[in-house]
């Protein structure tokens, strides 16, 4: 099987590179990226679901990735610089260390998935990953929307 044989693979990763460009390029504050959010946790929770074999240990590691994906999330949205523009629009632009936070936040999914599958032979599930993602982003927009809310009282 090879990547586009499932265009739901091609569409989520088309869209995660999406996601990751305008990470990097200075935006406004809006609720337009829950949207992000939401199209990333339809396609974790499309059948067969993030756990193929669920069994109490498989379920606990998708737990423990799921709150780990969720604790990135919110440190990316505390970090991510927040600022208002000229005009007043408040704005925001991943940096560095958003970048290095994206990326430990993908390294710790890929490793759980790698324990799964060593330790209790879960096949590594492309839909974990993208549920995980999914909560990791809602997490970033929920706590960027706060600083912005708080910039703008300011």
């Amino acid at each position: 099987m090879t990547l586009t044989d499932n265009p739901t693979i091609v569409i989520a990763v088309v869209a995660l590179a999406l996601i990751f460009l305008r990470q990097f390029t200075a935006r406004r504050v809006r609720a337009t990226a829950y949207l992000w959010a939401a199209f990333l946790l339809l396609i974790g929770l499309v059948p067969p679901g993030p756990v193929l074999h669920p069994t109490v240990a498989t379920v606990a590691l998708l737990v423990i990735s799921l709150c780990a994906s969720i604790a990135f999330g919110v440190l990316r949205g505390r970090q991510i610089p927040v600022w208002r523009d000229g005009h007043g629009v408040i704005l925001r632009r991943g940096d560095a260390t958003t970048m290095l936070l994206w990326l430990a936040t993908i390294a710790t999914r890929l490793v759980l998935a790698a324990v799964g599958y060593v330790a209790f032979a879960e096949p590594i599930e492309l839909n974990a990953l993208w549920l995980g993602l999914g909560l990791s982003l809602a997490a970033q927009q929920l706590f960027t929307a706060r600083r912005a809310i708080a910039l703008s009282a300011t």
